[in-house]
């Protein structure tokens, strides 16, 4: 019995380390940089809900997103928190702690079930210490990670409603391409990551589907003009900046 969860277990990072594979900051790697790091991986699951870590907690490690979503937040001056991103497959987050040695800047929880990745600090702090030249495959994962950033901040800056959510809904197909178009978002969900009320979202998701933008269904949009919804984004969009 042992030997067969052994197994399994191996089973299932192989598997997971194939889905990191596919698209992301792993993706890109060299096939050396992913010799090394592949057999420090440990595969962890959540629930949604669940926090994978909070801002302020410890850099305990490295995490990639196998399969599932996962929100990433940041605390507001009252206390709350605003989420503003939707990960998919292929993100990588911890990075920028890890390699501090600081604490946690923002927070990340499971928004659907989760199959993640994790890379241990201190593993990976002795194999950098073999391997320096590894800082660079890092620096280019902050370096993506950043550029995100500045990407999601650059669409809540938008000033048109309209042009806010189908640059967003454009985003997250992007990163979870569907062939049928569904972007797996509520619309509660949508309407923090744009910084709108859900009234005003209603009213914009209206609006676009008389266009012909999208169909709406439960808990889930489906983009059926995607030139459509890039010219609402305005002249000189380039989803490449976020990829």
């Amino acid at each position: 019995m042992r030997n067969a969860g052994t197994a399994s277990r191996a089973a299932d990072r192989s598997r997971a380390l194939r889905a990191v594979s596919a698209q992301g900051w792993f993706a890109d790697c060299p096939e050396s940089t992913r010799s090394l790091l592949a057999p420090l991986a440990r595969l962890r699951r959540f629930s949604p809900g669940n926090a994978v870590y909070l801002q302020g907690d410890p850099a305990d490690g490295l995490y990639g997103l196998v399969s599932g979503g996962l929100d990433i937040s940041v605390p507001r001056p009252d206390g709350t928190e605003y989420t503003f991103h939707r990960a998919e497959s292929g993100f990588w987050i911890g990075d920028l702690a890890v390699m501090s040695d600081a604490k946690r800047l923002v927070s990340v929880r499971a928004a659907t079930d989760a199959e993640l990745l994790f890379l241990r600090a201190a593993d990976l702090a002795a194999l950098l210490a073999e391997h320096p030249l590894l800082y660079r495959d890092f620096y280019r994962l902050s370096y993506m990670n950043f550029a995100t950033t500045f990407f999601l901040m650059s669409n809540i800056s938008l000033v048109s409603s309209d042009a806010r959510v189908a640059l967003r809904l454009l985003l997250q197909l992007e990163r979870a391409p569907d062939p049928q178009g569904h972007v797996n978002l509520s619309q509660s969900s949508l309407a923090e990551l744009v910084a709108l009320s859900e009234p005003t979202l209603q009213r914009v998701l209206k609006r676009l589907a008389e266009l012909g933008c999208i169909e709406q269904a439960y808990r889930r949009i489906r983009v059926t003009d995607r030139e459509m919804l890039l010219r609402l984004c305005g002249e000189g969009v380039n989803l490449d900046n976020f990829r």
